[in-house]
């Protein structure tokens, strides 16, 4: 959305309210000055620090004691479980959560940067003077080792992505013209257009898991499947899921260009463009030529006012571009392809997975329609993804993305 912090509500849909919990008062001011022996009070009143000495998950807590107390609509999820409405504010989530987690700090921020930075030149300073023929003869064993190289790469590139991402949502730091500043350069080298992004971005996290609205995923309803060529389409593909083929395939166009796609052709957005408020949408559909993606200043995804920003995101995209075709003139297409685009491949597959496995393309998520459509309910459920101790410390994932 931030680079990958998050709720487990991976069993959800069952969603809850933070309102009314058995076993605390209730509270008029925000859930950190509930009474303490509510297994939902995680948060010291005077250092509010979290009391990790508390051994009840937040989450399940919350799960098991308020969703008795949500409206149901007779609605089930794609496990059959009945479907409770969370009828919660933003401000009791955000109350909820420890005072320390709001504190950004540009200087810690930056510390990741350059951190990442180092490690992206150290690795292929090492590589490129020690993986010499006259140092490794065997062509076999100097591939798998560059094969090791790209990997490595793609990891410390994907905590520059997410940093990035923290500065399009104005987490990196306090200031404005830093985090601006940091997520144009960073994003600019992974081929990300930053502003293009940002803007977009920030419209999904206002309208996640909307059926009608959301600019990242909208499934197809039951509806979209009930024309002939759908449904036989549909049928194709239940059939061939489960076979190898197809699931490779499906993988590894998912993973390797399913962000390209995302940010080209606006592929797994919403298609309901008529509705931009500009007009901006007449004529203008997904897919290829459709005149919506993240680089066009006249799509859909964007106002007017917006122009001058989409313009700047293509001109830092422009001089990456331009950079990366002196490198291979000169150096070669094929060192090129192995020192940046195999990495960037790697980076768009750590994006893929996140989020396949959170609220971004996730159908075992609620998508809810307009009229029961709410910030709150649709965008507290989400899915932790475990990537393992070592892991997350590069990736540093969070579930805003």
């Amino acid at each position: 959305m931030g680079a990958f912090d998050s709720y487990d509500a991976s069993s959800t849909s069952t969603s809850v309210s933070l309102q009314d919990t058995p076993s605390r008062p209730r509270s008029t001011s925000s859930l950190s000055s509930m009474d303490a022996d509510s297994p939902l009070d995680t948060v010291d009143k005077n250092s509010r620090k979290v009391d990790m000495s508390d051994k009840v998950d937040f989450v399940d807590a919350l799960n098991t004691a308020l969703a008795a107390k949500s409206k149901n609509l007779g609605m089930v999820d794609t496990y059959g479980n009945e479907f409770h409405l969370p009828d919660f504010t933003i401000k009791q989530i955000r109350d909820a959560i420890p005072a320390h987690c709001y504190v950004r700090s540009g200087l810690r921020g930056l510390s990741y940067v350059v951190r990442d930075i180092a490690f992206l030149a150290a690795i292929f300073t090492l590589f490129h003077l020690f993986l010499t023929p006259e140092n490794v003869p065997s062509k076999i064993t100097r591939g798998l080792l560059w094969t090791v190289y790209t990997f490595l790469q793609g990891l410390f590139a994907t905590g520059l992505w997410v940093l990035a991402h923290e500065c399009g949502h104005q987490s990196f730091s306090p200031s404005k013209t830093l985090n601006d500043t940091v997520g144009f350069i960073c994003h600019s080298a992974l081929l990300v257009p930053y502003f293009s992004w940002k803007i977009s971005h920030g419209k999904h996290h206002k309208s996640t898991g909307h059926m009608e609205r959301d600019m990242v995923f909208v499934p197809k309803t039951r509806e979209q499947f009930a024309s002939k060529i759908g449904y036989y389409v549909h049928e194709l593909s239940e059939l061939a899921e489960e076979t190898p083929i197809a699931t490779a395939g499906t993988l590894l166009g998912q993973q390797l260009m399913g962000w390209i796609m995302y940010i080209s052709t606006n592929v797994t957005g919403h298609n309901s463009h008529l509705r931009q408020k500009e007009g901006r949408g007449i004529g203008k559909q997904n897919g290829f030529g459709g005149g919506v993606n993240h680089f066009n200043p006249s799509s859909p995804l964007y106002e007017a006012k917006d122009a001058k920003l989409i313009l700047a995101s293509d001109v830092g995209l422009a001089v990456v571009f331009g950079t990366l075709l002196l490198i291979g003139k000169n150096f070669g297409w094929a060192n090129l392809a192995v020192w940046y685009f195999l990495p960037y491949l790697w980076v768009n597959h750590w994006l893929g997975k996140h989020s396949l496995r959170t609220d971004l393309i996730n159908s075992n998520l609620a998508q809810l329609p307009s009229h029961i459509f709410s910030i709150p309910m649709a965008s507290f459920p989400t899915i932790t993804t475990m990537y393992g101790t070592s892991l997350a410390a590069l990736l540093r994932p969070s579930i805003a993305i």
